[in-house]
């Protein structure tokens, strides 16, 4: 377990340095660009676009991972996955995929320091704040950590699917609810993307799937025992 754990540290830190990196890539060179304009393109065709109705949807849309949000249903979630399942992995899993996120994306934030974009913003943020956006990535790992779980813990298909379509639905529309208010950029949102996409496949192919290897594959969903192949390869 130590080892899964040394190579968890690993890939957190590179990710998070090339997460640093990107962003310095970002505002120096690419806003000032073809990714620059294009951002402006789409920010002014939402902004001509507003209107009260889409002004509460989007507002509805984003609360879907503000920060109380994710933490209150982490919180609760760790504690059913521990109750359901017996166990600590899937619990672990979760809140590594959505803690140690959260950690990259402040870390991320609050050294490269990018404007939010020039259009009137529909509620109150930090405005050097715009890269990357947490709220996808917190979507992405949050949403998308249940959806493998699913897969893992249960061999009933309309919930892998149910939480599979979740998981793919609410990401980009997080996206677009936070660009039409004014929070991020479209590149933001790709690199909130990027950053959600690649820490959840890095928690579970790190940490997860080991962790259920080195336990043989076993796991207890509603009291009933369960085996499974995992392969990691």
């Amino acid at each position: 377990m130590k080892g899964i754990l040394v190579r968890l540290c690993l890939a957190a830190a590179a990710l998070l340095g090339a997460m640093l990196l990107l962003g310095q890539w970002l505002i120096h060179s690419l806003a000032h660009g073809w990714v620059g304009r294009t951002d402006d393109s789409v920010e002014r065709q939402l902004l001509s676009g507003r209107t009260s109705f889409w002004n509460s949807v989007t507002y509805a849309g984003t609360q879907l991972t503000e920060p109380v949000t994710v933490e209150v249903a982490l919180a609760l979630l760790v504690v059913a996955l521990a109750v359901l399942t017996r166990g600590w992995i899937a619990p672990a899993f979760l809140a590594i995929a959505v803690g140690v996120e959260s950690g990259i994306y402040f870390g991320t934030s609050t050294i490269d320091h990018r404007p939010r974009p020039s259009i009137p913003r529909l509620g109150v943020g930090d405005a050097s704040a715009s890269y990357p956006s947490g709220h996808v990535a917190a979507a992405i790992c949050l949403y998308g950590g249940l959806a493998v779980l699913a897969w893992v813990l249960t061999d009933r298909r309309w919930l892998q699917w149910s939480l599979t379509i979740v998981a793919l639905v609410v990401p980009p529309v997080v996206g677009v609810c936070r660009m039409y208010r004014g929070f991020h950029h479209l590149s933001d949102v790709v690199a909130g993307g990027l950053l959600g996409i690649v820490w959840l496949t890095a928690a579970t192919r790190l940490f997860l799937l080991p962790a259920l290897e080195r336990r043989g594959g076993s796991y207890h969903v509603h009291g009933n025992a369960h085996r499974i192949t995992v392969r990691t390869g």
